[in-house]
């Protein structure tokens, strides 16, 4: 039986960086071409270069998409989910900035492209939705701030968007690079630094 191949072997393979896609010639190598030469919609170039991609990989994978106007929501589901998603969630970000970069070659920064695998992201939103809301209630029955501790911006941006309308806190980001994280303050507290509507635009990572 052949083994099965490893994403992160392959996108490094692939020479692939940061918001960058990888070069044409090599992706046709790979079976991986792009898109086809005049693409219709962008979630047609999401299922074709991903679908090519994760039968590569194993021949488990399968993929669904939706479209919310300018938002593409990709689900990998089947095969092992852990080997999509890597060491917190950090293959899935990898692969989810070279399917946006795919998709802006074609359309522009038009559309966003939302990657999950076996609903990984999905489970963390909930969690930080809820220490979001266990954050808000301890300010609350206080009085006093309660800081948070680090997180990613994306994690900081579920925390702002669930307290934006809280009627009783507000938050604010305090801190630089990895030690940037969320406040959660009393409505009667002046404003602190970043304010939570800022935050709510930050690019997710």
């Amino acid at each position: 039986m052949e083994e099965k191949k490893n994403l992160d072997d392959l996108l490094d393979g692939l020479g692939i960086h940061e918001g960058e896609s990888a070069p044409d010639p090599v992706l046709a190598e790979k079976g991986m071409e792009e898109a086809p030469a005049s693409p219709e919609n962008p979630i047609e170039v999401v299922e074709h270069f991903l679908v090519g991609l994760l039968l590569y990989l194993d021949p488990g994978y399968s993929i669904d998409t939706r479209q919310e106007d300018e938002r593409i929501h990709v689900e990998i589901i089947g095969g092992d989910g852990g080997r999509i998603i890597g060491r917190e969630g950090r293959t899935l970000k990898a692969l989810e900035v070279i399917v946006n970069a795919v998709v802006s070659k074609h359309f522009g920064p038009k559309y966003r492209v939302n990657l999950d695998a076996a609903g990984y992201r999905k489970r963390q939103e909930e969690r930080a939705r809820k220490r979001a809301l266990e954050a808000a209630d301890v300010v609350a029955a206080s009085g006093e701030a309660l800081e948070m501790p680090p997180m990613h911006p994306a994690e900081r941006r579920i925390i702002h968007m669930t307290l934006k309308d809280h009627p009783h806190v507000t938050t604010h980001s305090l801190g630089q690079g990895a030690e940037r994280h969320v406040v959660v303050y009393p409505r009667t507290e002046p404003p602190q630094e970043t304010t939570g509507d800022e935050e709510v635009n930050e690019q997710q990572e």
